[in-house]
């Protein structure tokens, strides 16, 4: 089992970093667009949808490198505090409720995504892309998300 999470962590850790630049890659077709707007009164048909689904897909990955940092928001004010058997009460509450959360989610995106394939759904507009690549990306990603949320929970305190 170790050495299936650690697998996990190594693929969180390598997409998260990898997945990171697409920042860049977001900031360099808003340039390219604001020039074409502005200056050659222009702009790309193709710039706002792109950088929308590489925004959502940056979000999905930064979420799974987030929890694999151990960076996720959590009320550290009372946490800290309390004595070590409600911190293990609240951590298998908080499991089962990213158990339940993400559990959901992959599975209504994973029919969101199926349904986005079976109808070869298209971006509405001018930039008509393929968009179940992307809707079927996401109960991967949760899935991902998931495991990784176990394996958080399998290394305790932090």
């Amino acid at each position: 089992m170790n050495t299936f999470f650690k697998f996990i962590d190594n693929i969180a850790e390598k997409s998260g970093r990898l997945f990171s630049y697409l920042v860049f890659v977001i900031m360099v077709i808003i340039t390219i667009d604001v020039v074409a707007r502005y200056v050659f009164n222009h702009p790309l048909l193709w710039g706002w949808m792109t950088n929308r689904i590489l925004f959502g897909v940056f979000i999905l990955f930064a979420g799974v490198y987030t929890l694999f940092k151990g960076e996720h928001i959590r009320i550290e004010i009372l946490y800290e505090h309390f004595p070590p058997g409600l911190k293990k009460i609240s951590r298998w509450v908080t499991l089962g409720a990213l158990i339940t959360f993400l559990g959901v989610l992959a599975w209504q995106s994973s029919w969101m995504g199926w349904n986005s394939l079976m109808m070869n759904e298209k971006a509405s507009g001018a930039f008509r892309i393929p968009l179940y690549p992307f809707k079927l990306l996401v109960p991967l990603v949760t899935f991902l998300f998931l495991l990784e949320g176990v394996s958080y929970f399998r290394k305790g305190d932090d």
